[in-house]
Parts: structure tokens; sequence; C-alpha cells
């Protein structure tokens, strides 16, 4: 929570975010990231009228997802940039945000840093796993296009031409 009440008593006109947030285990529980590293915030808020305020902020750090090819680690790097306005009484979700004279900015970096979640990554040195315990992959079933996708069509066409 970061405390607004400065701007709404008209003794600030902007207050400066610099903060270091930790995303603790739980919070990160129904999700694709596995840790969340250095995750740093910076911005300001400005007060544009009596219900109204404006928020910039610079999230950076780093996202620690799974490959999907090997389930190693991969460190995905994280810079987002948010501009928008949060008012006090909207009705929407989003906007519920500001408590008495508190903002919660923890929700609002959380909301954007879960909607940068990619649907997967694949490690860049990624070798495929093709066996496993008890398991293995096999491709001598799997048939290959070496032609055009059209081929097959082709073949069928010729075949009524010559009944």
């Amino acid at each position: 929570m970061f405390d607004i009440s400065k701007l709404k008593n008209n003794i600030e006109t902007t207050l400066e975010i610099n903060e270091t947030l930790e995303f603790k285990e739980e919070t990160l529980k129904n999700t694709e990231i596995k840790r969340l590293e250095n995750i740093k915030v910076t911005g300001n808020i400005t007060r544009l009228d009596n219900l109204i305020y404006h928020i910039t902020l610079n999230i950076t750090g780093n996202m620690v997802l799974l490959c999907a090819r090997s389930l190693e680690e991969v460190n995905y790097p994280l810079n987002i940039f948010l501009d928008k306005n949060i008012g006090e009484e909207d009705e929407e979700e989003e906007n519920r945000l500001i408590l008495q004279n508190s903002l919660d900015i923890f929700a609002i970096v959380w909301e954007n840093i879960v909607l940068e979640v990619p649907l997967r990554v694949i490690k860049e040195d990624a070798t495929f796993i093709s066996k496993g315990d008890g398991w293995s992959l096999e491709d001598n079933n799997i048939k290959r296009f070496n032609d055009s996708p059209l081929s097959e069509l082709s073949n069928l066409l010729d075949m009524e031409g010559k009944e």
C-alpha cells in the first residue's frame, strides 16, 4: 500500500515511487511463474481531481518460467511501462485499489506482470527430451509432408479422372 494522503490534502502534487517488491511463493502458486526476481517499481502518482489519480509505473525485473521443451528454468526479463488513471469511486473492480488514504501498488504491479506471462518459452539451447523413466518417443509412424499440402488433393483428382 502506498500512502496518498499528501495528494488528497494538496500537500504534494506528485508522489515518487521507488520500490523493490518481493512476491511470496503463495502468490505465484496458480501461475506459470516459478519465481520473480529483482522486481523494481519506479514512477509517480499525481492527483487529477478529487476522485481520479494518474499513475505512471516502470516495472523491471526477471521472471523465471519453465521451458516448454526441456522443463528447465528460463529467465524472462520484464520491462513494463504503465500509464493509467485510477478513480476512487469507480464501480469497476480494477479501480478498487484505493482504500481511504492508500493505493495498492502491489495489486497493480501483480496484475501487469501476470499479463506479461508468455504462453510458452523455449530455452535457447534446449534439447527435446525423447525418453524418460519408462517411456520413449518414436517417430516411425509420423507421416512427413515433403510436397505441397495440396499434393494429396491432386492425387485424388488424378484417380477420379481415370475411373
